[in-house]
């Protein structure tokens, strides 16, 4: 998804999303359902990834996955500024929930995502 690569995103919908399985192993965890989210919003399936994204918060937040729901909430908040202008509140409330997570887990880049987000909701 970070490549942007539409064919490979594709590919990663069509082979992954109907799996039960939302997460990884412990080698290299990460939460599957925000992947599959993220994949769906680089093809413009917005209310799929949408649903994704929903998935991997209730996933991540049952088991205690503090970082990945903080991505995730962070994601969504990207989604919703882009494509559901109305839904500002929203992505209000996500910025609040992962701002202080991010500092307080020193992850810098999506901390500064997210600070940038806010600043473009006060302009």
């Amino acid at each position: 998804m970070l490549a942007r690569h539409a064919r490979a995103a594709k590919l990663f919908l069509d082979l992954l999303g109907d799996t039960p399985c939302k997460t990884t192993g412990l080698g290299n965890p990460t939460c599957l359902a925000r992947h599959l989210g993220g994949a769906a919003a680089l093809l413009g399936r917005h209310d799929e990834a949408r649903r994704y994204y929903q998935e991997a918060i209730k996933v991540c937040t049952e088991i205690r996955f503090r970082l990945e729901v903080a991505l995730t909430r962070l994601q969504l908040a990207e989604l919703i500024l882009d494509r559901y202008p109305d839904d500002k509140k929203q992505v209000v409330e996500h910025l609040a929930f992962c701002i202080p997570e991010f500092r307080d887990m020193k992850v810098k880049p999506a901390l500064e995502r997210a600070l940038r987000h806010k600043e473009i909701l006060r302009a």
